[in-house]
């Protein structure tokens, strides 16, 4: 089961470099960046490429940085052309490549990567509230 990170810009690699500072032996998520370089012409060719090899290796999890953007519609032809090997997710942050990423490392099952990376992704998602002022007379036992 591999992971395969695809955004704008070099997002996907930056992402693929902090996952492996958590799992250095990781061999199971890839990154393909869409740039200003290449273009779109180069990002589909990239991607295909890919894909293709990745899935002679077993089944893909795709994890876009953002729905609609170019990398996730290129990704989404590739699910729609075979949706029994591939998952797409898009939102992509580091909580979500790490919880999905170990499990796929340890043997996951293509859905069960796919909806662990969805509810990892959208736990990572927090704020900070500030801690409630506390009055004298609450601190007050007696």
């Amino acid at each position: 089961m591999n992971i395969l990170l695809v955004s704008h810009g070099q997002l996907c690699i930056g992402v693929n470099d902090a996952f492996h500072m958590f799992a250095p032996t990781a061999e199971n998520v890839h990154a393909v960046s869409l740039t200003n370089d290449g273009g779109v012409e180069a990002f589909r060719v990239a991607l295909d490429e890919a894909l293709k090899s990745l899935l002679e290796k077993g089944d893909v999890l795709i994890i876009a940085d953002l729905k609609g953007g170019t990398p996730y519609n290129e990704s989404y032809l590739h699910f729609l052309e075979n949706p029994e090997h591939i998952r797409l997710a898009a939102g992509l942050n580091l909580p979500m490549l790490i919880e999905a990423g170990i499990l796929a490392m340890s043997g996951g099952e293509l859905n069960q990567v796919y909806e662990t990376a969805l509810t990892a992704g959208s736990a990572g998602v927090i704020g900070s509230d500030l801690p409630e002022e506390s009055s004298d007379e609450e601190d007050d036992l007696f």
